[in-house]
């Protein structure tokens, strides 16, 4: 929704950052699978070949400098996180590692979730009013 807004080395920055969440709970679904695809063109670029091996968490999280680009992150992750309508431990893991280093509290987290929720749940009502 507002991934557009960030520069182009924080969406690729954005797209491991998400690769990496994806992953993070041994469950890289097609669930996720389709909401990285949705990021990808929401910015207007390709995916990205990710690689576990070399990927950093903190020199990732380091690319988003402004504080609307790191709450803007934090937001957008959120679905995917909440994809599978359960946040995993490993995920809260990264969730609390990007609190700290963005210097975010765990107030704005919750409510960054409450709203995810609400919006994919008014998504999911959209695609029921298409089957009637």
């Amino acid at each position: 929704m507002f991934l557009g807004l960030l520069k182009e080395e924080e969406k690729n920055a954005f797209l491991e950052l998400a690769h990496y969440l994806a992953r993070s709970d041994g469950d890289f679904s097609d669930k996720q699978k389709e909401i990285i695809s949705t990021y990808c063109f929401e910015m207007n670029i390709d995916d990205i070949d990710y690689n576990a091996e070399k990927f950093d968490l903190n020199y990732t999280l380091s690319k988003f400098l402004s504080e609307k680009s790191k709450k803007i992150v934090l937001l957008e992750v959120m679905a995917l996180i909440y994809s599978d309508e359960y946040i995993h431990l490993e995920e809260q893991k990264i969730i609390d590692i990007m609190l700290e280093k963005f210097e975010l509290n765990n107030t704005i987290s919750n409510i960054y979730l409450e709203w995810t929720k609400t919006i994919l749940a008014v998504s999911e009502q959209g695609k029921l009013l298409l089957e009637l």
